[in-house]
């Protein structure tokens, strides 16, 4: 703007229209004219300032990224259990939080699968290497006391047991779930098959089936009772397992890990 001022100021000079102390005194305030910012000059900060920004938006984005692929490749090579053997080795290796497994005594290896709590014993005869289940983990039956004295000359030697319970009770499914649960250990692993039983005969199911309690054999009985007392107690040949709900599925895990000498009486 500046130099077109002047030349159009230096051609009326040249034309005589202007006398040079015009000329020099007009040319002196177009040089003091301050210059001013083309809209370009104003938007360069703005635009720099933007390419600035991007470029830490990027940098952000590609440092996520990298963290993202480092991150995953890390934990795809992570050992995962597939297995309950690949549980129990990273049991040993400490590598599973506490509500996965734990060493039981700092011995025993516990691990968790399918909410199920699993330990690998070998069978009583040193024959067979199993993997033990349980609803409930040793630790959730620590508080269950058990009273009273157990024959176990009469358990290791029988073939057999009665398994009795309250046909009248109201809880019928945590009592067969229960007896379930103690039938399948005693198949399985002590070879010992379950008889039928009643502790009346007041239904329609007990009317064939013998009517066993503590006091009237010799045999070994397992005695499921309805209560709204949470024990276990030994008498002799029998097991009595009192409570209700899962407390008598809980009553069932106590007893097996004194069976299979885990936990004390």
């Amino acid at each position: 703007m500046k130099e077109i001022k002047l030349k159009k100021l230096e051609e009326s000079f040249e034309e005589g229209v202007i006398s040079r102390e015009e000329y020099e005194k007009k040319k002196k305030e177009i040089e003091e004219i301050p210059e001013k910012k083309t809209q370009t000059e104003k938007e360069e900060p703005k635009e720099a300032k933007f390419k600035s920004d991007k470029i830490l938006i990027i940098g952000a984005v590609l440092l996520m990224l990298l963290f993202a692929v480092v991150f995953g490749i890390r934990l795809f090579t992570q050992e995962q259990p597939k297995t309950i053997d690949d549980l129990h080795q990273l049991n040993f290796k400490g590598k599973l939080k506490p509500d996965q497994g734990y060493l039981y005594k700092d011995v025993y290896s516990f691990v968790k699968f399918e909410d199920l709590w699993y330990i690998q014993l070998v069978s009583p005869q040193k024959t067979r290497l199993y993997n033990v289940q349980f609803r409930y983990g040793p630790k959730e039956v620590e508080d269950i006391k058990i009273s009273g004295a157990l024959d176990f000359n009469l358990f290791n030697n029988a073939t057999d047991y009665y398994v009795t319970f309250d046909p009248t009770g109201k809880d019928f499914s945590r009592v067969a779930l229960a007896v379930a649960d103690f039938e399948r250990h005693m198949a399985d692993i002590f070879f010992k098959q379950p008889i039928a039983a009643c502790d009346r005969n007041e239904t329609f199911a007990c009317r064939d089936r013998p009517i066993i309690t503590c006091d009237n054999t010799d045999k070994f009985v397992l005695y499921v009772k309805e209560a709204n007392e949470s024990k276990v107690s030994f008498d002799r040949n029998c097991i009595i397992v009192e409570g209700n709900g899962f407390d008598l599925v809980r009553g069932i895990d106590r007893v097996l890990y004194v069976f299979y000498e885990i936990m004390e009486q």
